[in-house]
């Protein structure tokens, strides 16, 4: 199995945003999603954006270091959406801890602003 949904889901990103973001379209991603072989090219594209191997876009390689690739795809979140970027701007040599840290707090507090 891929690491698609893997990744979009570590990027808190629709299926739309992701295929914008990587360069593929979303019916591609969609198909990837639901186990359909992926293309070198899209593969190629898809860790290019996502700062990751193409194996490890394939599924054929886990990544060696978890925190490493949660870490980065943290900071892509913050440094590519506008309301995260004075937290890009906090977190760029944040430890990998506090960047987890902070991610799950904001995921948590995402939508509550109409719970009002």
């Amino acid at each position: 199995m891929n690491n698609v949904l893997t990744l979009r889901n570590l990027l808190s990103m629709t299926q739309d945003e992701f295929a914008e973001h990587c360069n593929v379209s979303r019916i591609s991603i969609a198909r990837y999603e639901a186990g359909a072989e992926i293309n070198r090219s899209n593969a190629l594209k898809i860790a290019s954006a996502c700062g990751v191997t193409v194996d490890y876009v394939l599924g054929t390689e886990q990544s060696t270091n978890q925190d490493l690739l949660d870490t980065d795809l943290i900071r892509e979140r913050y440094r590519r959406d506008p309301a995260y970027r004075l937290l890009f701007d906090a977190a760029e040599n944040a430890k990998p801890e506090h960047l987890k840290a902070a991610a799950a707090m904001l995921k948590s507090l995402e939508g509550t602003e109409n719970a009002d």
